[in-house]
């Protein structure tokens, strides 16, 4: 059923606010637990020896910037610093592939509507990952395009900066900028999320995944926008929620008390991303 003006939007999110949807999260955030230990007990050591003395390291969580804390590294690390890059590097590759298998197991199970098992998880997530590896670089095509635009529009923002345009002008130029870019790669995150739930609801190549993809989300344009901005709200909202909390539990001694706490973070974080998901799914259901 057609929805008026976001209205299937609306109601495909709050749909997907359900129990079934904590299993899902919880095998999110079990990867991203396990990964994290990986990267911490291998890597922490490599880091800590980069970084020196320098009490930047302990503070680079929410108080300096990352570039900041790279400069620190490359300041007084007396070692082979190729290595330390490489092994970021790396790091941040082997993510990318752990979150294209969880979420293609995620959305197969949403899609086929199985039991949110662990077990129909990972079997799910075995089984498609290369067709959903496959889409995820056919995607990378479409966000280039999507950022050329963006890409191009910085380019002139420089530019007029540079000849010293009127300011107000040059402010309303940085709201556009940042208005379409917002959009475009909303657009461009919908595109990819749709070629993998149509990809494994018809199992089509990928020419006619994408082409079925991108003619649902412009045709859909204000219910893919409502989701995407629930989802952020969503996301906002906890956020402050947890910095009001951060801020008293860090005064506590137990540092048992504190882990769990920003687990529990994590673990909500994953589950609106599992109702965002969902609601994606859902709104094909509804015909857009």
């Amino acid at each position: 059923m057609k929805g008026t003006k976001g209205a299937n939007g609306v109601r495909a999110f709050f749909k997907s606010i359900a129990f079934r949807n904590i299993s899902p999260a919880v095998y999110a955030w079990f990867f991203n637990f396990l990964f994290s230990l990986i990267i911490y007990f291998g890597c922490y050591r490599v880091f800590c020896a980069a970084a020196g003395k320098s009490t930047i390291a302990a503070d680079v969580y929410g108080q300096i910037g990352v570039f900041t804390f790279l400069t620190d590294i490359v300041r007084n690390y007396k070692g082979n610093l190729l290595l330390v890059f490489s092994i970021a590097l790396l790091s941040a590759f082997l993510f990318f592939l752990v979150s294209i298998y969880v979420s293609g197991g995620i959305y197969s199970v949403l899609v086929e509507e199985e039991r949110t098992t662990f077990v129909n998880l990972t079997a799910s997530s075995s089984e498609n990952f290369p067709n959903m590896l496959k889409i995820f670089l056919a995607c990378i095509l479409v966000w280039v395009v999507a950022l050329l635009i963006p890409g191009m529009l910085l380019l002139i923002f420089l530019k007029l900066k540079s000849l010293g345009f009127n300011e107000t002008a040059i402010r309303l130029f940085s709201y556009l900028w940042i208005g379409i870019t917002a959009l475009l790669i909303t657009f461009s995150t919908a595109v990819y999320d749709f070629a993998r739930i149509f990809k494994l609801k018809d199992d089509k190549n990928l020419l006619q995944t994408f082409r079925k993809a991108i003619r649902f989300t412009f045709s859909n344009k204000l219910n893919i926008l409502v989701i995407f901005l629930l989802y952020a709200v969503s996301l906002v909202i906890f956020y402050l929620v947890y910095m009001v909390f951060a801020g008293l539990v860090e005064h506590l001694l137990y540092v048992s008390l504190i882990f769990i706490f920003y687990q529990g973070f994590i673990m909500v974080r994953y589950f609106l991303k599992v109702v965002a998901m969902h609601a994606e799914i859902k709104l094909i259901q509804y015909g857009g």
